[in-house]
This record gives C-alpha cells, structure tokens and sequence, in this order.
C-alpha cells in the first residue's frame, strides 16, 4: 500500500489528479487544502487546514506518508493573489513543506513547475533539455516563484540524497482558469510588431496524468511535460478566437518605464517571451515516466473556444483515462 499526499488539493489539478489516483486501489489518499475542492476528489480523505512546517511533519510522519504531490501554488489556477501572500505560500512554503518531507522520511516528492523557467532568451536551443539551468532574468510574479523553488530543490537535493525530488515543468495549462487564459481572452491580445514566438501548451488531462506518472515511476529530479504540436504566439491567438494587436516594441518600453504595467495587458510572462521562444523536449517524460500527451496544443484551443471549457468533451477525457490505466498494467 502506497500512502500520497496532495497537497493543493483544492485545485482543479489537484482534484483531478486526486480522481485519477484513486483508481488504485493500492494508494492511500489524503488531499491537503485551506478550501473545498472544485471538482471530485475520489476516495481522498481531506485536511481542510493551514499547516506550518513542524505540524506537516507531524502529519506525514504519523500517517507514513510515502510520496508528496505538491500543486499549491498561490495564482497558479486562481487570480488576484496578494504578492506578499503568494511569496509566502509559492516560495516559503515549498521550502517548508519539503523540510517536513526530509524530517518525516517521505521517499518521493513531485513538484508542479513551468516551462517558463529556462527563460525567454535567443541563446535557447529549438528544443530545450532539462540540463539546461533555469534562469532568474526577466522573471516576475509566479514564474520567478517557480524558479525560486527550483533553485532551492538543486540545493536540498543535495543534502538529502535519499529523497527522490522531482519537480515537473509544465507547457501552460489548457482547463480552468490559468494567467495565459486571461491574455488570450482578451479581445486583441497584444504581441510585439516583428516577433512570432513559438511556444508550447498543455491539456489539463494530460498534465493531471504526468503527476499520477511522476508519483509512481522512479525518475528523479525536473522533466518537461509539454504536448506535441508547437504553435506561434499568432496562431495561439486565433485558434483561440481572438486577433492579435501588433504593437511597437519602443512603445511598450516606455508605457513599462512610465509604470503602465497593463500595456501588455493580461500576458503573464516579462517582455522577453513575447519576442523568443521557449520550446522543451519532451523525451525524458517518455523514456522515464512513460507518458505521452493525448491532447494536441492546437486542439486544445479549439476546444476552449467551441465549449467555453474543456470537461465537456467526454469522450476524449475517457481515451485519456483508458490510456493511463493502460501504462500502468
């Protein structure tokens, strides 16, 4: 009997990922939360609390939890989050958590992380490997969260080699609500005049079976979880109904230098990412979680924009659990 703590459950990931899980009758779950979750949560046993890090120990140790699955992270999947807070939560927070996993002799840890973190530079490779260090440049908000806490594990890890620490590097979520959904919501998203950058997105089903993937399988440290198609900044936009408006890139400069933050709008990455891509490889998640997307990034827009949201196409969704109990028999 495996024992697995979500913690973040009481998010639309969480609970999926929660329902997915409970599939197998040999795991044991308890779900992590500050509220209700939104969705399903199968046979998780809930914890509706705040904890700090000497009660985490406390309660991994006393249930003999195995393996930690941990998605909350403030303005990840709910919107206006005070910086303050999200710092403590995102950065403080992992750092807590992971301290109670060492004290309390968790085997694994699974860590929800971003593509984003390699940064958005022209020295990138066209398909970039998870040995390439993340980068702090140009980074705010979430993303610089993100990479706070990697940078963290590298350091933890090391200490604690008997740990298995993995933190998964998602392409931006398709389902729900996520900062990348907000830009293409908008009536005409903004982009720079002269620039297309290629980026990658995820399904929610998809990224929900990488975690359940990541939990069992013995892969150790970041891999990147992206779908296969690629697509350009114009096209996302339209696939996702709207029209892109082309600005001049001195124009934005100085609305930023001016302190009008809202000249991008809602597009939730720095500057840089508007003018060069950030596209991962995605083979280490084949070889060594045996996962692969069933969802293409260009469908998943389609999808958004015809049903308004992504539960509704049930057939998929049950190819997407067929193939996921397939991987693992």
């Amino acid at each position: 009997m495996t024992k697995v703590l979500i913690n973040g459950i009481d998010g639309r990931l969480g609970a999926r990922v929660a329902e997915l899980l409970s599939v197998d009758a040999s795991v044991e779950l308890i779900g992590l939360c500050t509220s209700q979750p939104p969705a399903p949560v199968g046979r998780a046993e809930l914890l509706q609390a705040r904890l700090n890090g000497q009660q985490l120990a406390e309660l991994l140790r006393s249930e003999a939890v195995d393996v930690v699955i941990h998605l909350a992270f403030a303005g990840a999947e709910q919107p206006n989050v005070g910086r303050e807070e999200a710092v403590q939560q995102n950065v403080l927070g992992s750092m807590l958590l992971l301290g109670a996993c060492a004290s309390a002799g968790v085997q694994r840890v699974v860590v929800r992380s971003h593509t984003a973190v390699y940064g958005a530079s022209p020295l990138n490779p066209t398909f970039i490997t998870e040995d390439r260090p993340v980068s702090l440049s140009g980074m705010r908000g979430l993303m610089r969260h993100y990479v706070e806490v990697e940078q963290f594990i590298v350091e933890f890890a090391a200490r604690h080699p008997q740990m298995n620490i993995v933190p998964l590097r998602c392409a931006p979520i398709i389902g729900g609500w996520s900062p990348l959904l907000d830009y293409f919501k908008e009536p005409n998203p903004r982009m720079l005049t002269g620039f297309d950058p290629c980026m990658q997105l995820l399904h929610h089903e998809d990224a929900a079976i990488a975690f359940v993937l990541a939990s069992r399988y013995a892969a150790k440290g970041p891999i990147n979880i992206a779908a296969d198609d690629t697509l350009c900044l114009s096209q996302a936009i339209k696939l996702a109904g709207q029209r892109p408006a082309p600005m001049l890139e001195p124009l934005i400069n100085l609305a930023l230098t001016l302190g009008k933050q809202d000249v991008l709008g809602a597009w939730p990455f720095d500057l840089s990412f508007m003018r060069h891509s950030f596209v991962v490889d995605t083979r280490r998640a084949r070889r060594e979680l045996n996962w692969a997307p069933v969802y293409g990034a260009a469908e998943s827009l389609q999808m958004l924009r015809d049903n308004g949201q992504l539960d509704g196409d049930g057939e998929r969704a049950e190819q997407a659990l067929r193939a996921f109990l397939e991987r693992n028999t």
